[in-house]
Order: structure tokens, then C-alpha cells, then sequence
């Protein structure tokens, strides 16, 4: 095994929205999580441009995983909207609705 795969996957940490205020300081520490507006959501966001099934992200070796979950609104990385499986690495953002999540 080499010392990378012995590194635990990074974790997604605070969630900014438009007035600057934080919604959560980290995520769950699980294998993969849906973020969306939902109760059942494991990440629930207040976002009304959010899907209530918004997306998922899944923790890899050296990352994460996005899929947008056929969301309304979209899921976007960069700018561009997300059409299919995203690989994030760490200090990479993304976006559901008007809050952006920033992998630390």
C-alpha cells in the first residue's frame, strides 16, 4: 500500500451562501452523500435553486466523486455545468444554486 492510499480522502468543509453566513463546517464522514434540499438529504441545504435530490458525492482514494442527480438547476464545477461523473481533487469547488462547497 502505498502512503497515498494509507491518506484519508479529503473532506468537504464549509458551505458559503451569498450573505457569507456558513451552513455546516463539515461533511459526514461516509463513503457518499446526497446533498439537496430534502429532510431525507445527508447534507440538507437551505437553497431554493436546489433540487431536493440535488447530488452525490462520493469519496475516493484521492478525491471525490460528483454526479448531479438530475437536478433542476444543475451542479456546476468551474463555471461549467456538470453533464456527467465529476473527479474533484482537493481545493476544488463546486456549486448547487447560489452555495458553493470548497473541498479542503
Amino acid at each position: 500500500m502505498t502512503e497515498r492510499e494509507k491518506t484519508p480522502p479529503p473532506q468537504v468543509q464549509v458551505a458559503i451562501r451569498p450573505d457569507g453566513s456558513s451552513l455546516l463546517s463539515q461533511m459526514p464522514q461516509r463513503s457518499s452523500v446526497i446533498i439537496g434540499r430534502g429532510a431525507d438529504c445527508d447534507v440538507i441545504i437551505s437553497d431554493t435553486k436546489a433540487s431536493r435530490h440535488h447530488c452525490r458525492l462520493t469519496r475516493e482514494k484521492d478525491g471525490f466523486l460528483l454526479e448531479d442527480l438530475e437536478s433542476k438547476n444543475g451542479t456546476f464545477v468551474e463555471g461549467s455545468r456538470v453533464d456527467g461523473p465529476v473527479h474533484l481533487k482537493p481545493h476544488q469547488a463546486f456549486k448547487v444554486g447560489d452555495t458553493v462547497f470548497y473541498l479542503a
